[in-house]
């Protein structure tokens, strides 16, 4: 144990964090919850990151010199866990991919879209994963073969968040293959308002608002200039997103979890059964105990991971761990929370039952949560077990 695996919030941190549970409460919550449980239109979406945008969530990685809030990875974790997780899922994006955009960005690039997306008024999503693709990005098969000026992009994606109502896509391409057969990884930004692409909604058990899609490329004409970085250097400068973002996950994670304990809670004390509230019962008792357990340590994880992370110290353990535990963690204290209130825990009308399905989402997303504990692993022993 040392220094930096402590976090440190001012009074302005958490003063500001007070601010933002607040607004979610009166504001951001009743706002979701009035839309139809099914992907958000864009109409929606721009509403609601204008509602978030005064926060800094959607600049939170940018510097100030382009225009972002310049806040700490831990500062911006704030954030996430504060607002509601279904809320902060919608408008990640943005934020994730305004910094993916300045890791390697042109000038021209950054210009022409940096502004707008942490503005709130262009929408950003990620086209990465594939049908045979996901954790192993090098064995993508969406391929950009330059044409003079342009690329052109051929190729198959799925579960990109917000990508049919997004203005732009970060798209994850081969651009040919190294020595050992592997994908050179690119990464070239799409702009849907000038390249034609077709995207097809793909309907998920939780987090029903955050819109996935399939996204097809046929012969999708791309400007040259629109390749972020090099050719090739693709597979770092996403590595270095996931960094932190599996950690922001994480953090939605443990705000669904704290919901679903304090609904146990609550329950606990009003239900009564055989003359006495259910919470006087040494066996709800004990389950409430370990799902605040649960909560706590998957928040300490996770601030630790962004506090080392601000300290430039790029460990992959501590990143890897707190989305495994959280996300984990928060599966475990949602189902529990079902079956402390019994019945009414089954029940849509209720919504605990949401609870456990948008919980379910997050072991999924950014690297599962087998191929965390295969990055764990590699960080203690030494010994890569993901390619052998």
């Amino acid at each position: 144990m040392n220094e930096s695996d402590f976090p440190r919030f001012s009074e302005e941190d958490l003063l500001l964090q007070e601010t933002v549970q607040r607004f979610s409460a009166e504001k951001l919550r009743p706002f979701v919850d009035s839309l139809p449980d099914a992907p958000i239109q864009r109409s929606d979406l721009l509403r609601l990151m204008q509602m978030v945008r005064p926060f800094g969530i959607l600049g939170g990685r940018v510097p100030v010199e382009h225009g972002g809030e310049g806040l700490t990875l831990t500062q911006l974790g704030l954030l996430y866990e504060a607002f509601p997780a279904e809320a902060a899922m919608i408008v990640s994006p943005n934020d994730l991919n305004a910094f993916r955009i300045l890791q390697g960005g042109s000038e021209d690039l950054c210009r022409r879209y940096v502004a707008g997306i942490i503005a709130g008024e262009i929408i950003a999503a990620s086209a990465i994963s594939e049908p045979n693709a996901g954790s192993d990005i090098s064995s993508m098969t969406t391929r950009a073969v330059l044409d003079g000026d342009n690329y052109i992009v051929n190729g198959q994606k799925v579960w990109s968040s917000a990508g049919e109502v997004a203005d732009v896509l970060i798209v994850a391409v081969s651009c040919g293959k190294d020595e050992r057969g592997r994908s050179q990884i690119g990464r070239l930004l799409v702009d849907k308002r000038e390249s034609k692409v077709t995207t097809r909604p793909l309907p998920m058990l939780g987090l029903k608002r955050h819109g996935m899609c399939e996204i097809l490329f046929e012969d999708c004409v791309v400007p040259r200039g629109n390749m972020i970085g090099n050719a090739g250097d693709g597979d770092k400068a996403l590595s270095l997103s996931w960094l932190s973002h599996r950690v922001y996950i994480g953090l939605m994670a443990v705000s669904i979890a704290q919901e679903a304990l304090n609904r146990s809670i609550e329950y606990a004390k009003l239900r009564v059964q055989f003359g006495r509230p259910i919470g006087a019962n040494q066996l709800i008792q004990s389950m409430l105990v370990d799902m605040s357990m649960a909560v706590e340590t998957s928040r300490y994880l996770c601030y630790r991971a962004l506090y080392q992370l601000d300290q430039g110290i790029q460990s992959r353990y501590a990143s890897s761990v707190a989305k495994l535990h959280a996300t984990e963690a928060a599966v475990k204290v949602t189902s529990d929370a079902m079956q402390i209130h019994g019945a009414s825990g089954l029940s849509a009308e209720v919504g605990v039952e949401k609870l456990y399905r948008d919980a379910r989402m997050l072991t999924i997303p950014d690297g599962t949560t087998e191929i965390q504990r295969l990055i764990a692993g590699r960080e203690l022993l030494g010994f890569n077990a993901i390619r052998g």
